[in-house]
């Protein structure tokens, strides 16, 4: 092969993995899918739901509640549904200059909020993070959750 298609094939395939550049356009792209599905949960590092399963952390933080499909739309509607459950959870999402924060509804932004960070967001997947005491009192646990386009 030479080297003008090895270039080309390098950038192709950056460009297909490449992550959004700012908040506006990673909310673009999490607009453009009509749902994620929950791809993975990482608690303090410790991969804890992966592949469909969770998987028990000796002395960490167990989840039993978590959302198996969210859909971010475009008016900064953040649904999600529980696992078990039909009824949507409605929470709210904004894109600011530093990245997108998911939170209540009903109230202005809070530390424990959830955040988008552009690069964590691209075409088929993205993370949201959040670092919280509401789970481990008095320590500090941070969670991150990744979802995929659900096809």
């Amino acid at each position: 092969m030479n080297t003008f298609a090895l270039i080309f094939l390098a950038l192709l395939g950056y460009s297909c993995t490449q992550s959004a550049g700012d908040p506006k356009e990673a909310a673009g792209l999490l607009t453009a899918a009509s749902k994620w599905q929950i791809d993975e949960i990482v608690v303090n590092d410790a991969v804890t739901f992966k592949d469909g399963k969770m998987t028990q952390q000796f002395g960490g933080v167990n989840f039993e509640r978590y959302m198996e499909t969210v859909e971010l739309r475009s008016d900064g509607t953040f649904s999600g549904i529980f696992k078990g459950e039909t009824k949507p959870f409605v929470l709210k999402w904004v894109a600011n200059e530093k990245n997108i924060t998911v939170g209540s509804a009903d109230s202005g932004p809070k530390p424990t909020d959830w955040t988008i960070d552009p690069k964590d967001v691209l075409k088929d997947s993205f993370t949201m993070k959040t670092k919280s005491t509401a789970y481990d009192y008095p320590r500090m646990t941070s969670i991150a959750l990744r979802f995929k386009v659900l096809k």
